[in-house]
């Protein structure tokens, strides 16, 4: 059912997909949709969820054990990925972050959670690079956390309104240089 759900957000988007379509494309009864989920938001939680924990396999597999400006340059590597391998997915949860933002959003607050694990592991990163010596000591995690999450945010926003407009990847190339020359403690890019 996630399945069609994504195939119905990207043909109709939030406002017209409903429970019912959901359950007819996948196969099953009109209502088995509604039985399941509850209502058309928490359908959309579950899939907000569900490509969530796919992106963080992606994030797991390329950040490691990094830490610092590594971990965050390894971040945009991997989302790249993630954007490349899972365009669909991709896009279909930038659709429920922007609607989220609507003030009678139902599952605004699995966004706003999503959100915030993800600036509060840059900041973490940060804070251990600070540790180490590998950022430099007056950096503010959660400020550079928020200026991060809000970049990657709005190149995928950028990429899902038209695609063709945006360069994935030289953008990512540029934002590690700029990571690495404004935040390493030492000036030499790696």
């Amino acid at each position: 059912m996630l399945d069609a759900a994504v195939d119905l957000i990207l043909e109709h988007g939030t406002d017209k997909t409903t429970l019912a379509a959901i359950g007819e494309k996948a196969g099953y009864s009109r209502g088995l949709a509604t039985y399941r989920f509850g209502s058309k938001a928490g359908l959309f939680d579950e899939v907000c969820k569900s490509i969530s924990r796919r992106w963080l396999d992606y994030l797991n597999d390329g950040v490691g054990e990094e830490f610092g400006v590594d971990a965050m340059c390894a971040a945009l590597d991997a989302y790249f990925r993630f954007v490349s391998d899972m365009p669909r997915e991709a896009r279909v949860l930038q659709i429920l972050y922007c609607a989220a933002a609507s003030p009678k959003s139902e599952y605004q607050e699995t966004s706003v959670n999503l959100h915030q694990r993800q600036r509060d592991d840059v900041a973490e990163w940060i804070r251990l690079g600070i540790e180490n010596g590998s950022v430099r000591d007056d950096v503010n995690p959660e400020s550079v956390a928020a200026q991060y999450i809000a970049y990657i945010s709005g190149m995928t926003y950028l990429w899902l309104i038209h695609p063709t407009s945006v360069d994935f990847h030289g953008a990512n190339e540029d934002m590690k240089k700029h990571l690495k020359l404004s935040l390493r403690a030492n000036s030499g890019i790696k």
